[in-house]
C-alpha cells in the first residue's frame, strides 16, 4: 500500500468513527454543525495535500531528468563512498551500466596511481564539510580497464546541522 493510499484510508477511518459517533449520539444542532464543518475542512485538507503531493512529484521528476541528462558526468556517494546515483554520462564514461555502479565504492574507478589523492581529498572533505569544492586532474579506470584522464571536482552534501552525509562528484574527460 503507497503512502497516499494508507494516508487516504486513515483520513475515511477517522470520518468514519465521526460520522458513526453522530449517528449514536444526539448532539445538539451547533455541535453537530461543527462536526460536519471539521469533517468538510478534513476534505479540504486532503485534496490540498494531494495537489502539493503531485506537485512534488513532478518536481522530484524534473530533478531526476536533469541530473540524468546533465551533459557532464554526476556521481552522487555515500558517507562511505559507495556509489549511490549515476547519470547517463558517467555509465558512458566509465562504459559500466548504473544498476553495476550502485553500491560499489568509488575508490574502485579511480586508476590506481591517483588513489591516494582520491581519499586524501575524500577524507579531508568530512574532516572539514564548509570547504568549497575541490577540483583536480585525475584517472579514472573504465570497466574495459582502460584508463581516462578526467578533471574531478568533488563537493559535500551537507547534513542539516553538521557533517556531510554525502558527496556530489562531477567527472569531465580531459
Amino acid at each position: 500500500m503507497t503512502k497516499s493510499m494508507w494516508l487516504r484510508t486513515t483520513m475515511d477511518a477517522v470520518r468514519d468513527i465521526m460520522v458513526r459517533r453522530l449517528e449514536k449520539h444526539s448532539l445538539d444542532p451547533e455541535s453537530e454543525k461543527e462536526i460536519q464543518m471539521a469533517l468538510e475542512e478534513l476534505e479540504v485538507m486532503w485534496d490540498e495535500l494531494q495537489g502539493r503531493a503531485e506537485m512534488l512529484s513532478r518536481e522530484n521528476e524534473r530533478y531526476a531528468e536533469f541530473f540524468d541528462y546533465a551533459p557532464d558526468a554526476y556521481i552522487i556517494t555515500d558517507a562511505g563512498g559507495n556509489v549511490r546515483e549515476v547519470n547517463h554520462a558517467a555509465e558512458e564514461l566509465l562504459g559500466a551500466k548504473k544498476d553495476a555502479m550502485v553500491g560499489t565504492p568509488l575508490g574502485e574507478f579511480i586508476a590506481a596511481g591517483h588513489r591516494v589523492k582520491y581519499l586524501s581529498t575524500f577524507v579531508g572533505l568530512f574532516a572539514n564539510p564548509q570547504e568549497s569544492a575541490t577540483t583536480w586532474e585525475s584517472a579514472l579506470r573504465a570497466a574495459d580497464g582502460k584508463e581516462k584522464a578526467v578533471s574531478l571536482s568533488v563537493r559535500g552534501l551537507p547534513l542539516k546541522r553538521s557533517g556531510v552525509r554525502g558527496l556530489c562528484w562531477l567527472i569531465r574527460p580531459l
